[in-house]
């Protein structure tokens, strides 16, 4: 009844505690809140249950103003979730640098989708014995004013955290294929255009449809299109998956699965869905060149891509000696440093 709740955006939420004269009582009324949260949402008969990160900023020895106290207060609720999430945090000055850039990228994802600071990059699939490019897959560079150009490991992660994965997707996407449109119409018609999905966009009722309606838009043949997904972005909900992949592999776009033997690993559903490569992962290349277990794994991969007549790309080739161990066990396609970096739509 007396502190106020504003909704900043998103899944955030700001408390006022304008009575508080001690950081234990803060302390108390984020148990409360906590303890509340924590009781199941009954939402069209079903039982949802959902957890708080809660960061805490106190007047005036962590801010002289709102934005200030708001930032700090933001800072101490990303520490919290880098340490396991629904707890609380009081915002101390050595909370650590990567929760402060962890805020500016957070704050900054908005701007970027919309300020034309994301680019999309192409690193070339080849083959294997030829060295001749089948394939580009495109990869999201944020162009950060301060920061200088970001990876999607680092920002992608965040954007799910912030509702933005499914705009960025739906961005990269269209931009990927407008790439693949002016490259065909300048003579380059047999190179694939691999897209990486999250299972967040998969999981999208019109995730289908999306990519389709893109696919019609470009004026592009879906059979140039490879839809890139996780082991564990499809075991989270297989059946909704399996459907909404299959409904894609019969309108003719092949499907990937990517960080192959990285998840669940179960090899049944290399025979229930509709795949046609397997990307190996690249942590599988490290100890070619020594005595590891990682050459026996690679070996049956690509044996199983095989006898089940799959494609299977090596990721992460950096050397000739990789590239020469994947030639002699029969991997047909590789990617990596040792053939590009991924490189702008008008260097590719």
């Amino acid at each position: 009844d007396v502190d106020p709740l504003a909704r900043l955006g998103g899944d955030e939420f700001v408390v006022l505690l304008p009575r508080v004269r001690l950081p234990a009582d803060a302390a108390t009324v984020a148990r409360k809140l906590l303890r509340e949260i924590e009781q199941p949402f009954s939402v069209s008969g079903h039982d949802l249950y959902v957890g708080a990160s809660i960061g805490i900023a106190l007047y005036p020895a962590d801010g002289s103003n709102a934005d200030t106290l708001i930032k700090h207060a933001d800072l101490a609720m990303y520490a919290v979730k880098d340490h396991g999430r629904n707890g609380f945090q009081f915002y101390r000055p050595e909370i650590d640098n990567g929760s402060a850039r962890k805020l500016v990228l957070a704050n900054g994802l908005h701007r970027a989708l919309e300020g034309g600071e994301l680019a999309v990059h192409y690193q070339p699939q080849v083959d294997s014995q030829t060295r001749r490019i089948t394939g580009v897959e495109a990869l999201v560079r944020w162009h950060h004013p301060s920061l200088g150009i970001l990876n999607p490991g680092e920002f992608l992660p965040i954007a799910e955290e912030t509702g933005l994965m499914v705009a960025i997707g739906e961005w990269v996407l269209q931009q990927a294929c407008a790439d693949m449109r002016n490259w065909r119409a300048h003579g380059m018609l047999d190179i694939r255009l691999a897209v990486n999905f999250s299972a967040v966009q998969v999981d999208q009722e019109n995730f289908v449809e999306l990519v389709l309606g893109t696919l019609r838009n470009s004026g592009l043949p879906p059979s140039v299109l490879e839809v890139e997904v996780t082991e564990d972005g499809i075991m989270k909900d297989m059946q909704a998956a399996a459907h909404k992949l299959s409904l894609l592999a019969q309108a003719g776009v092949r499907i990937a699965i990517d960080d192959f033997g990285t998840g669940y690993s179960s090899l049944s559903y290399l025979r229930s869905l509709p795949i046609h490569t397997i990307k190996i992962d690249r942590s599988f290349m490290q100890d070619v060149r020594g005595t590891g277990g990682d050459h026996s794994l690679i070996t049956a991969i690509v044996n199983i891509a095989e006898s089940l007549s799959l494609n299977s790309i090596a990721e992460g080739v950096e050397t000739e000696a990789q590239l020469e161990f994947l030639r002699s066990h029969g991997c047909p396609e590789a990617q990596g440093f040792l053939f590009s970096r991924a490189v702008p739509a008008c260097d590719i």
